[in-house]
């Protein structure tokens, strides 16, 4: 029968996991800690279940985001193909002014929303985003709103 193979320091002992030296600074009352091959291959064989666990998380956050993405792309286009839907359903109609350019409006509107989210910049050619429309309409707080008391727009007067 073939002899088995142990390091040196292994036959030393008889076979038993060796404890690391001491340090010199550690102190003489402080006992080494002590792994032996079964626990170390323990310790691997859980670190690598872990690093697999979160590879596996990463890959599904991964998925998750594309298929966001993807519906978001779809309600943009689904978005775009309703607003041109109504201009083709306004042109039979006889083309009423106000709801034509409203209409018209909105799948500009639309259309730029669904370019810049295929391309990552919005076209030159797109009306302003909606929150840039936001800052401009904010009111300004120095002045103070006037109350209106009556149907002819006099200031109401409130007893003291």
């Amino acid at each position: 029968m073939p002899k088995r193979n142990r390091t040196k320091e292994q036959r030393a002992i008889g076979g038993h996991a060796v404890q690391s030296a001491l340090t010199p600074t550690a102190s003489a009352a402080a006992p080494a800690v002590v792994e032996t091959e079964a626990s170390r291959a323990a310790r691997l064989f859980a670190q690598s279940v872990k690093d697999h666990a979160a590879a596996d998380q990463a890959t599904q956050e991964q998925a998750d985001a594309a298929a966001a993405h993807a519906r978001l792309g779809a309600e943009l286009l689904a978005g775009k193909d309703a607003a041109a839907a109504l201009i083709r359903h306004l042109r039979s109609d006889g083309r009423p002014r106000q709801k034509m350019a409203d209409a018209e409006a909105a799948y500009r509107a639309a259309l730029a929303e669904l370019t810049e989210f295929e391309t990552g910049e919005r076209p030159h050619w797109a009306p302003p985003s909606p929150t840039a429309d936001n800052v401009d309409e904010a009111p300004d707080s120095a002045e103070p709103e006037a109350r209106v008391g009556s149907v002819s727009g006099e200031p109401e007067v409130q007893p003291s």
